[in-house]
């Protein structure tokens, strides 16, 4: 067995030279980090990590969106889907049921140059694993029967991308900026390409480009590196090279090929979009070649820019600019600098673009000797913090495999690179004129080792809890606080009080003063939900806040000193306060081109569910004053629940979190959102005009507490067989959800869906029919224990980062009083019997008062 990893990497390496010329280094790779490649040409990347309890492969296939054209748009991400509808040894349901017998996670996302397939499984079914995922990239047969569906399915996923107006603004860009290329078309395709697309056309695409010889494979876990290769062997090995075949066309560039066709700087492109803002968006051409620690820090340059220049323009245009933003746009074919001004219908956008124009020029990109240095720790924070995800590793990496191969992927985490990079950046200078694109609102109709583990509890509910895990094997410190009663202080002090003051914490530890201090822990810090990522979403609760913090547990004493001193008595500035109040309307001004049908159905959902809350609007107005009086109450350690995850004694990480005190005990309880029990039925019907219309249906029970294992068994069932009939039989979906959800005594059986408005009238009459007993009457245990794996593994899954582990104990403790509630919760759900499903069934699921909300 390989030794874990060492907590000093010294991840400089022998680069390719189409990477970035400089210095050769001739450093040894990390321990567990081994690199191969098979006879077949296939190439793979082992890291062992002895801690986890799970293994990650990601198998990246360097076919993307990159290399189509108009006929063939959007073939990729369609052979994405094909893929998991059976094999020469499986059909679709054996492949489904076979993942889920190991507790596994199979997906796969397509981009511009690669379709990647992620397959994480507990590490004794490792080679099972390994063995689905090769079966389906080298023997999938594409069944004729399923493709029809399937096109449904990808058309489903394309009407909801197109009722984003970020989508549509992207799509415009693109067309534009590379002209001529593949990389002008969407990677999911289009209505028209999709729609005309043929399964041969599809199998003669996969049998030319899924060949090992075109393929990069990472695995990443609890394993012996030595063992595994073998089974990689023979496993994978098996599958013989092939020529990979994209056609040509000497008119259309595809790939790496560089542009026959160059977009003109002196050109101005108009375009039009479903959202309610003007955009003015200038593209300034950036050189390509250089490091990715050059873009990395590139991108933390731009952020402090476009702050700068926002508030120059919006001093000189301050009732037509609304906001202002820098992003770097990079492809191996050209590199852009993209800034984006949004603006009010009307606004002068000549007047706007020459002020734009020069604050440009006059901007410097360098940066702090300070902010160099956090970002260097930041990255083996960031290589480490992937580790224990690995599904993570995979799915930010998956692009750098496909454009720079295995060497691209470890050069970017080399933290010796930082220096070189922000010379290179202290010199870079806007001078040349841009592209110009404007976007205009569109008129509308009106329509190895075991780790050693130990958990302990320090304090009470009622104030200030330390929660302390041990993780002997573990790199990484990760203190999570959980901040209680966020509700009934908001309620006194103001609307959105928590997500204001969080900002203000997280603006201070980027100041210069504490990017120094913090620089030597690698910590980076998470202080408010972001709702647009999935694994998120467990943050999304009225009545905490939050602060995670992640670093290397190198100096814990240090960081856990300088977050004590940097937390006690925190007072924001009145600067800070205003700027974070800028930012979070801007924020909701920008989000007013939303889709308006899903809004009007959100509204009447929660009006038909759950009982009345005190109205937002009834909050107190926040002001700097009032801010202040809510963080004297709500932010101090006696209303914290803190949870840390390192590899020191429990002891000693409550000793280093003694001095941290202040603030009241309370005896408040938790609050929690609760159903209402309708006492008779509902039924809601409105018009939403868009591309979606949305469904629910659903009806609520009150439920014992005894009940709730097997009413989650249950709810597994429903939805595997609600999901799996309307998606996959029918195609009538992309996301959906059903099953039940339990609120303390009560529990809602639902379905809820988007679609497209010619579904509608297919599907509701449905929804009464899958929640009749008779449906399930051969349910089996075998079909049991397949729902209860998949969950279970979906469970291990989230609680892999230490983050994530601290976050699920605290939760426990504030909602149920117990560390260990969650972890028993999943243990009497592992026990659960065909014939506690059956019981609860026959007790809970006759429908009565039936909820149905339509949204056209």
């Amino acid at each position: 067995m390989l030794k874990k990893i060492s907590v000093i990497l010294m991840l400089t390496f022998v680069l390719s030279p189409h990477i970035f010329a400089q210095k050769q280094s001739v450093k040894p790779l990390p321990d567990g980090v081994s690199i191969f490649q098979l006879d077949n040409g296939l190439q793979v990347l082992l890291i062992e990590n002895p801690a986890l309890p799970m293994v990650g492969v990601n198998t990246v296939v360097k076919t993307g969106s990159a290399y189509e054209n108009f006929a063939s748009s959007g073939m990729s991400h369609m052979l994405e889907h094909l893929l998991f509808n059976g094999t020469t040894t499986r059909t679709q349901q054996q492949l489904y049921d076979d993942v889920d017998m190991i507790g596994g996670y199979n997906n796969a996302n397509t981009s511009e140059y690669y379709t990647n397939y992620m397959m994480v499984v507990p590490a004794e079914y490792a080679k099972k694993g390994l063995e689905l995922q090769a079966d389906m990239l080298f023997n999938s047969v594409l069944p004729p029967k399923k493709f029809e569906k399937e096109k449904g399915i990808v058309l489903e996923e394309i009407s909801k991308s197109l009722a984003k107006p970020n989508e549509q603004l992207d799509r415009n860009i693109i067309s534009i900026l590379y002209p001529g290329h593949a990389l002008s078309l969407p990677t999911l395709g289009t209505y028209a390409t999709i729609e005309s697309m043929t399964r041969d056309d599809v199998y003669n695409f996969y049998k030319a480009n899924y060949v090992p010889n075109n393929m990069i494979m990472s695995v990443i876990g609890n394993f012996n590196s030595a063992e595994m290769l073998q089974t990689i062997k023979n496993i994978y090995g098996r599958a013989a090279p092939g020529q990979i075949l994209r056609g040509g066309n000497p008119e259309w560039q595809t790939g790496f090929e560089s542009l026959k066709k160059d977009v003109p700087r002196t050109a101005v492109f108009h375009r039009f979009y479903t959202g309610k803002d003007l955009k003015l968006q200038l593209f300034f051409r950036l050189p390509t070649g250089s490091s990715m620690q050059y873009y990395d820090l590139l991108d933390i340059a731009l952020k402090n820019a476009g702050e700068r220049v926002q508030d120059k323009i919006q001093q000189k245009h301050k009732d037509d600019v609304i906001a202002v933003s820098f992003i770097s746009r990079l492809t191996p074919v050209k590199n852009f600098i993209e800034l984006e001004a949004t603006l009010k219908p009307g606004a002068d956008v000549q007047a706007i673009y020459t002020d734009l124009l020069q604050a440009v020029k006059e901007e410097s990109f360098a940066l702090s000797d300070e902010k160099i240095a956090v970002e260097s720790a930041k990255s083996l924070t960031n290589f480490f913090k992937n580790i224990e995800k690995p599904h993570m590793f995979g799915i930010f990496n998956a692009h750098i495999f496909a454009e720079n191969g295995i060497e691209g992927v470890l050069a970017k985490y080399d933290s010796e690179k930082f220096s070189a990079a922000a010379k290179q950046l202290s010199g870079l200078k806007i001078h040349k004129n841009p592209v110009v694109i404007i976007q205009h609102p569109a008129a509308k109709e009106e329509k190895s080792e075991q780790a050693q583990i130990k958990t302990q509890l320090f304090g009470n509910r009622n104030g200030k809890a330390v929660i302390t895990v041990q993780n002997s094997a573990s790199n990484l410190l990760a203190v999570h606080y959980l901040i209680k009663h966020k509700k009934y202080f908001e309620e006194r002090y103001g609307k959105d009080a928590a997500k204001i003051l969080h900002d203000c914490f997280g603006q201070r530890m980027k100041s210069p003063e504490n990017q120094k201090l913090s620089a030597p822990f690698g910590l980076s810090f998470t202080v408010n939900d972001n709702p647009w990522i999935p694994m998120d979403d467990i943050y999304m609760n009225p009545d905490f806040g939050y602060i995670r913090v992640e670093g290397l547990a190198k100096d814990i004493d240090g960081a856990i000193i300088f977050l004590n001193k940097a937390m006690t008595g925190f007072k924001p500035t009145e600067e800070e306060f205003n700027k974070a109040l800028m930012k979070f309307k801007r924020s909701a001004m920008m989000k007013r081109g939303s889709d308006p049908a899903k809004k009007i159905f959100g509204n009447s959902l929660n009006e038909a569910l759950y009982a009345s809350d005190e109205p937002e609007n009834s909050y107190p107005e926040l002001s700097y004053q009032s801010l202040l009086q809510f963080s004297a109450d709500y932010f101090q350690p006696h209303n914290m629940i803190i949870a840390a995850v390192s590899p020191a004694a429990p002891q000693k990480i409550e000793s280093l979190f003694s001095s941290f005190n202040g603030g009241k005990e309370t005896t408040i309880a938790p609050y929690v959102r609760e159903y209402k029990l309708p006492q008779k039925p509902v039924k809601i019907e409105k018009e939403g005009g868009g591309e979606r219309s949305y469904l629910f249906y659903g009806f609520i029970k009150q439920v014992d507490e005894q009940d709730k294992a097997a009413l989650q068994a249950l709810s597994l069932v429903l939805k595997d067989d609600i999901i799996f009939d309307i998606r996959e039989k029918q195609g009538m979906a992309y996301h959906m959800s059903a099953g039940i959800k339990m609120v303390k005594d009560k529990a809602l059986f639902y379905i809820n869906q988007g679609t497209r408005p010619q579904n509608v009238d297919k599907l509701v009459p449905q929804y009464p029919g899958f929640f009749n007993k008779k449906r399930y009457k051969d349910l089996t245990e075998e079909k049991l224990q397949k729902s209860l794996n998949m969950y279970l593994g979906r469970m291990m899954f989230r609680r892999l980062s230490s983050i994530n582990q601290a976050y699920y104990l605290s939760y426990s403790l504030y909602f149920n009083g117990d560390i260990n509630y969650d972890k028993d919760f999943l243990k009497q759900l592992k026990n659960v019997n065909l014939d506690d499903v059956r019981r609860v069934m026959k007790k809970y699921m006759q429908p009565k008062n039936e909820i149905e909300i339509i949204v056209r």
